[in-house]
């Protein structure tokens, strides 16, 4: 044997058949057929050009050199086993850095919350949150990212959160300085605050679409927040998320009975095949704090 590839596992189950004291006991506990055990034991004896283990009676006992090489093999597989169980141990341990970029208006509405009570329960974990409507595409297989745009992620996973419903809203003070607004084209022609660059909206009543505009956007500012600000100080009309709407803002719903088409929020990141727990257990309390999000929605 001039190599050692190919011969651990099989030296292995020497090892184990030595200390259950039968093929099939160690056959038994590792869980595999007895013919595989027999074929891959024959293999090694055949490789090292040595007996190893011969039959007595009933038992299957290790030769004078297999309890030669079992001994000197001992303590060498006892820690590869203890480094396979700490592995497999560190992979549940809740701790770890995980990095994730969200808007602002995230982070406000459910985020925040979540975050709290997760670094409560697993003080070991470490968050790096970037709040920004800026994309950052997942690097790391510690890295999330929530964003209404997937057109570019598609080796990614994107997990559904919630569904933005869109309605038109302008103040009361801009709507008195600007012509009735009675239909689709009076509303194309105003002037639009937008959160994007997007200027192709398509326009349903109920779940028809009846049309697409192409709207002209005076500011675009990337904070959802600030556009509501900015469209309740007079400067344009804009398409708003229907739940941030409150009776305390200073905004007029125009033409109710259109809407844009909601935009739908994800949750992506790289696929993983074993994923580290403290990610598991964070994606898990996210989908579970957007629930509500989730159920206003459906309800609305």
């Amino acid at each position: 044997m001039t190599s050692i590839f190919g011969n651990v596992d099989d030296l292995y189950l020497f090892s184990k058949v030595v200390e259950m004291g039968s093929l099939q006991g160690a056959a038994k506990q590792l869980n595999l057929p007895l013919s595989t055990m027999s074929r891959r034991l024959t293999g090694l004896e055949s490789r090292l050009n040595t007996r190893l283990l011969e039959k007595q009676g009933r038992e299957l006992l290790p030769t004078e050199t297999g309890l030669r090489v079992f001994n000197q093999l001992k303590s060498g597989m006892e820690i590869i086993e203890s480094a396979c169980a700490q592995i497999s141990e560190d992979r549940h341990d809740v701790e770890g850095k995980i990095r994730l970029a969200l808007p602002h208006n995230f982070y406000r509405n459910f985020v925040g919350a979540v975050v709290e009570t997760f670094l409560q329960q697993y003080p070991k974990v470490e968050l790096d949150l970037v709040l920004s409507q800026e994309q950052r595409i997942p690097q790391t297989d510690r890295d999330l990212l929530m964003t209404f745009d997937i057109s570019d992620l598609d080796d990614m996973i994107a997990r559904p959160l919630f569904q933005a419903k869109h309605g038109f809203y302008a103040s009361p003070e801009y709507l008195k300085n600007v012509a009735k607004i009675d239909n689709l084209t009076d509303l194309t022609e105003q002037s639009w605050v937008s959160v994007d660059h997007m200027v192709d909206l398509p326009i349903y009543q109920g779940e028809s679409l009846v049309e697409v505009i192409t709207i002209k956007p005076k500011l675009v500012v990337n904070d959802i927040i600030a556009v509501i600000a900015a469209v309740e100080k007079g400067l344009g009309v804009a398409s708003l998320p229907i739940r941030y709407i409150t009776p305390r803002d200073n905004l007029v719903q125009i033409l109710p009975q259109y809407h844009r088409s909601a935009r739908q929020a994800y949750l992506v990141y790289k696929q993983r095949r074993y994923q580290p727990k403290a990610l598991s257990l964070f994606i898990e309390a996210l989908m579970n704090g957007v629930a509500p999000l989730q159920k206003m929605t459906s309800e609305s």
